[in-house]
């Protein structure tokens, strides 16, 4: 890879793909949504193409003499709403439709879309699923998932001769120099607070950021037109993560799970007080389909073909508690 174009830079996930191109040598040209808080992009070796994603001049000029398209800038919510739903399929489905056809217009040859391990499913046995998992048997039908799956889809499909099209599927990311705040992030810095004060029987697999960015550029580099590769690592329960986190940094980790008519009550009362504010609610009950459910991946494909190999989950543990402790002092 020799000339890069990224979208959502600003982001965790974007932000750690531009510092592993930077560590390869690579200075990538980026572009931004309009709303996105470039300050972020100071840190990095970038070029930054004039205008935002929203305005297809722009997009077809930062796409010139770029050999390979990494899209990242995707709007994520797990909140309700009418207009935030709109606001996401528009965004993320129409508007990877739009960039992708801008970028094989001007001659990118390749493309890699970041995508959602959710957008595979999620199984309601303790088993992992691979990229071959049966959407009609483990739909997640949470419209953040379904519209991330909608925008998988048409993406792959404008991939053509001369124009690979290939996407990457991180799950809950965790990992140090975080400039944003991710959520798994925030579940750390809470347990490290002693402000988490329950668990939730729930199942998920977890991804180093860093192992994610490897994993993004190995599928730039030897990815196969048309796929998609899950980049996810260990797989765990709620408990088991909180309790290996709770003993790397010497805190308890909290064993109380509340009944399930108290969650659902507190997310009602959310939506209602989003209502009288007139905002989205930042949760809906969409999100609690996951209760008793098992998010677990199987990352066989990407290791096989990619070359990937995620580091264990214990050492991305330490390190994010330690950088997280850092940010205290």
């Amino acid at each position: 890879m020799q000339t890069a174009l990224v979208t959502g830079a600003t982001g965790f996930l974007g932000y750690h793909v531009v510092k592993r191109l930077n560590a390869s040598g690579v200075r990538p040209r980026v572009l931004e949504r309009r709303d996105a808080a470039t300050g972020i992009l100071d840190s990095l070796d970038v070029e930054r193409a004039p205008g935002h994603l929203e305005d297809a001049g722009a997009v077809g000029e930062a796409c010139k003499g770029i050999d390979c398209l990494l899209h990242l800038a995707f709007k994520v919510s797990v909140g309700g709403g009418d207009s935030l739903i709109s606001e996401m399929r528009q965004l993320n489905v129409a508007g990877t439709v739009a960039l992708l056809e801008s970028a094989a217009g001007a001659g990118v040859r390749k493309a890699v879309l970041v995508g959602s391990a959710l957008a595979v499913g999620v199984n309601r046995e303790p088993v992992p699923l691979d990229e071959r998992a049966s959407w009609a048997q483990h739909a997640f039908d949470l419209p953040y998932a379904t519209i991330r799956r909608e925008a998988e889809i048409a993406a792959l499909a404008t991939s053509r001769p001369g124009f690979d099209v290939v996407c990457v599927c991180p799950a809950f990311t965790f990992g140090p120099d975080d400039p944003v705040g991710a959520p798994a992030n925030k579940l750390l810095r809470a347990l490290l607070s002693g402000k988490l004060r329950f668990s939730l029987p729930v199942g998920f697999s977890c991804t180093d950021v860093r192992d994610f960015a490897d994993g993004m550029v190995r599928a730039a580099e030897r990815g196969r037109a048309g796929e998609r590769y899950l980049l996810t690592g260990e797989n765990v329960t709620a408990d088991e993560l909180l309790r290996r986190a709770g003993a790397i940094a010497g805190v308890r980790a909290p064993r109380w799970k509340p009944p399930m008519v108290l969650v659902r009550g507190v997310v009602d009362v959310i939506g209602l007080v989003s209502r009288v504010r007139r905002r989205p609610a930042p949760v809906t009950r969409d999100v609690l389909q996951v209760i008793d459910r098992y998010a677990w991946y199987d990352a066989a494909k990407a290791r096989a073909e990619l070359g990937w190999t995620p580091r264990s989950l214990d050492q991305t543990l330490t390190d994010t508690i330690a950088w997280l402790r850092l940010q205290r002092n």
